[in-house]
């Protein structure tokens, strides 16, 4: 086995084993070197793997050791890029929260800023994008809401992060019974 590819980050790594159920203790306690040296041999141990059709979409071990050794696709901006695309998203954010107006922005003109939204769209991964294409989309003047386009891996993560949420909202509970109020202080 090779060495896992430096486009992989430790969080993505960190999902991997627990995705997985890949036996390395105290695993958020390590550097990324570290947590990857602990999972190729943690894999050169095991014979097989869990088949994940949520997360990953890796049938077995074989799978999972090319999707490590490869570059991650999902990585596909330049960090001179992803600054630009950040910007962008920033500036939209700034439009939005200033009541829809575009006074002090970088933007030319509304079809402007409009056609840099579409743009940045394209990287709905990112979390400024999609709080930026979120505010954008509850704009009055905009005809057309856009289009926020994700991978399938952080729909999935967002799905399941609105379940967690869901599941520990405040539900209303009722206590029959007697009850003194008592209102004096």
């Amino acid at each position: 086995m090779n060495k896992i590819h430096s486009t992989h980050s430790k969080k993505e790594l960190y999902e991997i084993i627990e995705v997985f159920d890949i036996n390395i203790g105290g695993y958020k306690k390590m550097n990324k070197a570290d947590v990857s040296k602990h999972l190729l041999y943690e894999l050169s141990k095991i014979d097989n793997i869990k088949e994940d059709n949520d997360f990953f979409f890796i049938k077995d071990k074989n799978e999972l050791i090319e999707y490590l050794t490869n570059p991650d696709c999902s990585k596909e901006l330049t960090v001179k890029e992803k600054a630009n695309v950040m910007e962008l998203s920033k500036y939209i954010i700034m439009y939005c929260k200033n009541n829809y107006f575009l006074s002090y922005s970088p933007f030319l003109d509304y079809d402007d800023m409009i056609i840099k939204a579409k743009y940045i769209a394209n990287y709905g991964d990112i979390p400024t994008v999609r709080r930026a294409i979120e505010l954008l989309n509850k704009d009055t003047k905009l005809e057309n809401k856009i289009k926020l386009i994700m991978s399938s891996k952080m729909k999935k993560k967002i799905e399941r992060k609105k379940r967690l949420n869901q599941k520990y909202m405040g539900c209303l509970t009722i206590n029959k019974g007697n009850f003194i109020i008592d209102f004096s202080v």
